[in-house]
């Protein structure tokens, strides 16, 4: 066999490789028991295609044709008190869509609003009402991961967490990230860290 003819043989592999990994990807994590073990709260909620039909009747026309390419949507909510949920569990799921056919969209944090200028606020002192004391600062992470299959997304996974929430959405479609923009908000996918935009 010619170099060539190795070197053609080589990429096909690695090409038929990578396709069937992709295709061979998870959807639903695992080991989600890990953040339910100290969670107040645990829900887990389905829709499937018959439902998504239903529930897009009474949606916006604009995002009919979105619902109308998805099979299912699964959320999986974990409320906590103080004590929180444990960070390995989190961090074991987060472990789960790197490679194996998933690409990391999007990772963003939010960040505690900036303190104003000393000389600002001695300048003009404001009095805050006693009875509404500030709510302390809690950092929310949003991620992000898509599967592809043949050059579209087939598969999307949005995990939003903070100290005492953590949302994990399991996407099962063919869904486009401004698609997923669309849908923030309903149907359970939560909105983002530090989106403040609201659906009309």
């Amino acid at each position: 066999m010619t170099n060539r003819r190795i070197a053609l043989f080589a990429a096909v592999l690695v090409f038929s490789t990578q396709l069937v990994c992709a295709q061979g990807a998870p959807l639903a994590p695992q080991g989600l028991d890990g953040l339910a073990a100290r969670a107040t709260l645990h829900s887990d909620l389905t829709f499937d295609e018959s439902m998504l039909h239903a529930a897009s009747q009474i949606m916006p026309d604009e995002d009919r044709p979105i619902i109308a390419k998805l099979h299912s949507i699964t959320v999986h909510n974990f409320k906590y008190s103080a004590v929180g949920y444990d960070p390995a569990a989190l961090e074991a799921v987060r472990a789960q869509y790197a490679g194996h056919g998933w690409s990391h969209l999007v990772a963003k944090q939010t960040h505690p609003p900036a303190e104003p200028a000393a000389s600002t606020a001695a300048a003009t002192p404001t009095v805050a009402p006693a009875a509404t004391p500030l709510k302390p600062f809690d950092p929310t992470r949003t991620d992000v991961w898509v599967r592809m299959d043949h050059g579209n997304f087939d598969g999307m996974v949005v995990l939003v967490a903070n100290t005492r929430t953590v949302n994990v959405v399991v996407i099962d479609g063919m869904i486009s990230p401004l698609d997923l923009l669309h849908l923030r908000g309903i149907l359970g996918i939560p909105k983002f860290g530090g989106d403040l935009t609201n659906r009309e």
